[in-house]
This record gives C-alpha cells, structure tokens and sequence, in this order.
C-alpha cells in the first residue's frame, strides 16, 4: 500500500476514481470530493500546505500543482520525498497525468484501462460536435471579463464538448477582455461560475473573503441592462457552472464536458 498525499482537489477525485482511494493518508481543505476525502487527515490548505504536515504522514508520494505548489514540491524533492507535479493545458494531458500515476504505482494496466474508458467518451464527444457549433463565451469573472485561454485545459475541453469560442491569440491560461471584444463576439450561449438561481448557495471556502464568491454568483448577480446587447442574454441561454463541472482537471471535468456538449448540439 502506498501513502499518498494530495494537494489539489482534482488530484484527489483523480486518484479516488483510478482506486487509490484508501491509500489517500492527507489531502488540503478544500478536497472535498468524494466524501471519504473530507475525512482525511489535512494538511493545511489548497492555496498553502503545511510542510511539516505533510512531511509528518511519511507519504510515499505528494501530488500537486506544478505552478502553485512549485516551492513546497521542490523543498519537498530535496528531502528526498516523491512528487509528481501537474499543469495540464489540454484534456489529452489530463489523461497523460493519469497514466504518470499508474507507472508510478506500478498499477498501469488498471490505470490503463481506466483512462480508455475515458477517452472513448471523449472521441464519442468530437464525432457529436462535428455539427455547426454554437458561440459561447465562458466567462470567469466580470470585474474584468476573464475568459480561458489557448494555455487552458478549459479551451480545449470546450472545443471538445462542440463550443465555438472566442477568436484569442494568447497562450496564457486566462485572458482579460474588453466588454467591446464579447459585443463584438455576440455569444449565442453564455457559461459562468454559479449556481441556479433557486439554488442552495454552496459554502464559502476556508479562507475565502470576497463579498460574493464566484461559486456563489446567479445570473442575477452579473447581469444587467448592457448584457442585452448579447443574443445569449435575449436568448436566455445564459448557464451557471458549479466548480466540479469545468473548473477541476480530472474525472469529473469529462462529465461536465458531455452536459455541456448535450446542451450545445440540441441548440
């Protein structure tokens, strides 16, 4: 049995849905799925693990980001503990990360066939999205307008899911906008962080101190008289996105994605 740590939410759906769930011994405190995962022991949170915490569950092997987590990782590798940090910018990297998890645990067969199931799901997305696509905008926030880049897993697992999505050069993951550019663009389909609006607002995040979070916005909340310029808006296709659906690179992410191509090939 291996003794894993992970640092990122979608690190730990991941490693719950290829079988290595038991073998979970820490996780932030803001994995929060499956529910098992709420029950492990913490190890500080997302945005800043505790070091010692960690380095105290003896891991095996720490998983985390390869962007936020690059410091605690690297101090991490010199103590010769084993990490594997991940980016991903596209989907296929997505599933490549999988694999990396299955060679290292020695397990790749199982793993192996795992992420075929996933990718057959995924091919069966691209042949249904060979239609004309819908314009959609998805957008992260509104003060600014920030929509994913070419540098994002979300631009490609929206392409996948049948999205025609704005025109950008940019290789960042995240790109800011101007209001002029969606006009310009005139969405058919809006996608935002939120929740319906007759929804249960999801809890706020430990350590979150924003007056409205984004996972708490409705369409109320950013819409108003200005956004009728926009067909989507008038259209009233405008579509909340809980967290899990797009916002997480992992398993859940490929559900999101088949909800999303639904919604766009029946448009």
């Amino acid at each position: 049995m291996l003794r894993l740590i992970s640092l990122v939410p979608s690190i730990t759906e991941t490693l719950y849905a290829l079988g290595f769930g038991a073998e979970v011994v820490g996780v932030t405190e803001q994995c929060d799925y499956p529910e098992d995962a709420r029950i492990k022991e913490k190890i500080g949170t997302f945005a800043q693990p505790d070091r010692s915490r960690i380095l105290a569950l003896k891991p095996d092997l720490v998983l985390g980001d390869g962007a936020l987590h690059q410091a605690v990782l690297e101090k991490l590798r010199r103590m010769d503990v084993n990490v594997l940090a991940f980016q991903p910018k596209g989907v296929e990297e997505i599933l490549s990360n999988m694999q990396m998890i299955g060679r290292f645990s020695r397990r790749e067969p199982a793993v192996d066939g795992i992420v075929e199931a996933y990718r057959l799901r995924i091919n069966e997305m691209r042949r249904e999205s060979w239609r004309e696509r819908p314009r959609v905008l998805r957008i992260m926030t509104t003060e600014p307008y920030i929509i994913p880049g070419l540098g994002s897993y979300q631009y490609d697992a929206l392409q996948i899911a049948g999205a025609k999505l704005m025109p950008i050069q940019s290789e960042e993951a995240y790109v800011k906008v101007r209001w002029e550019e969606i006009v310009a663009f005139d969405p058919e389909v809006i996608l935002f962080c939120g929740v319906e609006s007759h929804a249960t607002r999801p809890r706020r995040c430990k350590g979150c101190t924003a007056k409205l979070p984004i996972c708490q916005r409705t369409v109320e909340d950013i819409v108003n008289e200005k956004w009728l310029q926009l067909s989507a808006v008038r259209e009233n296709r405008i579509f909340p996105l809980a967290c899990e659906t797009i916002c997480r690179p992992g398993p859940r992410l490929i559900e999101g994605m088949e909800r999303l191509n639904q919604i766009f090939c029946t448009l």
